[in-house]
């Protein structure tokens, strides 16, 4: 019989050595096989045809015109996903953009913090290099789907 320290040594090198094999044997499958619960990860495993990012998204300009990023629960979601979709969504028609921005904006004027001098808003599709962004700070091309007001907020040389 073993003695209680040979026999805990014993089953750790067990278990060592068959999780080892259950991270190595996927280095043997082709790139494009992928399974439960092992996985050759195949989403890292070959190269990206493009880092390019593509979003709709909502931002808010103060009155000198600096960027601050809406939150996804002013975008009527705490939810970052469902925020998105929200926003895609009503990227498709003029009017259901206008209303989602409008319903935005005034969640804006109602909440203080960085948006405080926030007086427009957009919402913007975009596309972006991820990486260059967080290399340098670079954006990418942006294009307003729709422009509206914070209520209660004017820009500079602008009547109410």
């Amino acid at each position: 019989m073993l003695k209680t320290g040979v026999a805990e040594r014993v089953f750790a090198i067990v278990v060592s050595a068959v999780m080892l094999a259950c991270v190595l044997v996927p280095l043997s499958w082709s790139r494009t096989r992928d399974s439960f619960p092992l996985s050759s990860y195949p989403m890292f495993a070959r190269g990206r045809r493009s880092a390019t990012l593509r979003a709709v998204y909502a931002v808010a300009h103060d009155a000198d015109g600096a960027r601050h990023w809406v939150s996804p629960r002013l975008v009527g979601s705490r939810e970052v996903l469902q925020a998105r979709a929200l926003l895609e969504r009503a990227a498709r028609k003029r009017e259901t953009a206008a209303a989602l921005c409008r319903s935005i904006a005034a969640r804006v004027a109602a909440q203080g913090g960085e948006l405080a001098g926030a007086v427009e808003l957009r919402i913007v599709r975009g596309k972006h290099d991820p990486i260059a962004y967080f290399e340098s700070g670079a954006l990418g091309s942006e294009r307003d789907v729709v422009t509206c007001p914070v209520p209660g907020r004017e820009r500079a040389g602008t009547t109410p």
